[in-house]
């Protein structure tokens, strides 16, 4: 039998119950969960809600596609369960009991993006897996084909894994987005500075990836309301932190990271209107800002600034199933040290997503489906 929690109704108690187990779809298969990421974006999803500044509060149930209850969870490793009958093409054959991590960013397959293999930019976002599409809360998931599980190396235990379909993805999609950027300024300057907004698991991810991307010569500073999160990330190994308790103003927080110099690129994982526009004015000549978290809010800049500062914005939303690929060979071959992780059981789901929202969870929640407590199977 499975065992799967859904929300609902938008925060109240994610409700546990027992069905059957999925049968494979014939070009996919079905995974035993082993464990299953915890993802602050969930937090969002359970409360129906991301605010937008002037524009509003966008809600998960404005898709019509999004119906509850639903099964959330989208960072999710495992075991091959069960296969569909339809013979396997590809580069990477799989077998039942396999070790997986799922790539849940599923697009529909016939748009332009899809067919340039960016999928996460699917405007078909209900495909994703946790959002219409039953997610990892969720003892076994079904993936609708088999390219979308990718086997893992042996060096990589399953916990860690879970992570990476969406946490490390995506840092590692925003360090990769600022190389070219700090690589000029280190041609030009002789080194380079990052900012990294946000001390929890993504910014403790990126601290390692930047260090294995860009030039040695970046120094890395991370910037936290909380000590002991920035403790985490010295140990870590970020080069400096900035703490920003809520009783410092803006001017006195940007006067405390430029004493460092501008930075030649910010990666906001926080991404409120506060830390926005901290980030943007702590930019420093030919800039960029890399925006990454769903706090919400609304961004408030200077245009003329942008012009005369040369400054850049992007957005990073996830990555291609290609650079999952990638990413997990560079965390195999480098060792890359994870975020602390507190372990939960299915029924504590609701507990740790209120731990989240409180911004008491240092580093990354795993909900523990294995029996044996073993992080390979």
């Amino acid at each position: 039998m499975m065992k799967r929690a859904q929300i609902l109704k938008p925060c109240e108690s994610l409700a546990i119950d027992t069905v059957a187990v999925p049968v494979a779809p014939p070009k996919g298969l079905v995974v035993k969960t082993a464990f299953g990421g915890i993802c602050h974006s969930d937090l969002h999803q359970w409360e129906n809600e991301i605010r937008q500044g002037s524009e509003g509060v966008l809600r998960y149930t404005d898709n019509p596609f999004y119906k509850l209850p639903v099964v959330p969870g989208h960072e999710i490793s495992g075991v091959v369960h069960s296969m569909g009958s339809e013979s396997e093409t590809g580069d990477a054959k799989l077998e039942i009991g396999d070790e997986v991590v799922i790539y849940p960013w599923i697009g529909c397959a016939n748009c332009n993006y899809c067919n340039f293999g960016d999928n996460n930019l699917c405007l078909s976002k209900h495909l994703w897996l946790g959002n219409v599409r039953p997610g990892g809360y969720a003892s076994f998931v079904v993936i609708p084909e088999r390219k979308f599980a990718i086997k893992i190396p042996k060096s990589i235990p399953l916990d860690v894994a879970c992570m990476l379909s969406c946490s490390c993805l995506t840092t590692y999609n925003a360090v990769i987005k600022t190389k070219l950027t700090i690589e000029k300024a280190t041609a030009r300057n002789g080194k380079a500075n990052v900012l990294i907004i946000g001390a929890g698991g993504l910014g403790l991810w990126s601290i390692q990836m930047a260090k294995h991307i860009l030039p040695k010569s970046t120094t890395i500073t991370v910037a936290d309301i909380n000590e002991e999160k920035l403790q985490i990330a010295r140990d870590h190994g970020c080069h400096l932190t900035l703490c920003w308790p809520s009783s410092l103003t803006d001017n006195e927080a940007i006067a405390q990271a430029m004493k460092i110099g501008g930075y030649d690129a910010i990666i906001d994982f926080v991404n409120t209107s506060k830390t926005s526009n901290r980030a943007f004015r702590c930019l420093g000549m030919e800039g960029k800002l890399v925006m990454v978290g769903l706090f919400g809010g609304q961004a408030n800049y200077s245009l003329p600034g942008m012009i005369f500062g040369a400054k850049t914005v992007q957005g990073v939303i996830v990555g291609t199933l290609q650079t999952m690929k990638d990413m997990i060979n560079l965390v195999a071959k480098e060792k890359l040290i994870p975020p602390p992780m507190k372990y939960f059981q299915l029924e504590e789901i609701t507990d740790a997503l209120n731990l989240i929202k409180d911004g008491k969870l240092n580093g990354r929640g795993i909900i523990n489906f294995s029996s044996s407590g073993s992080h390979h199977l």
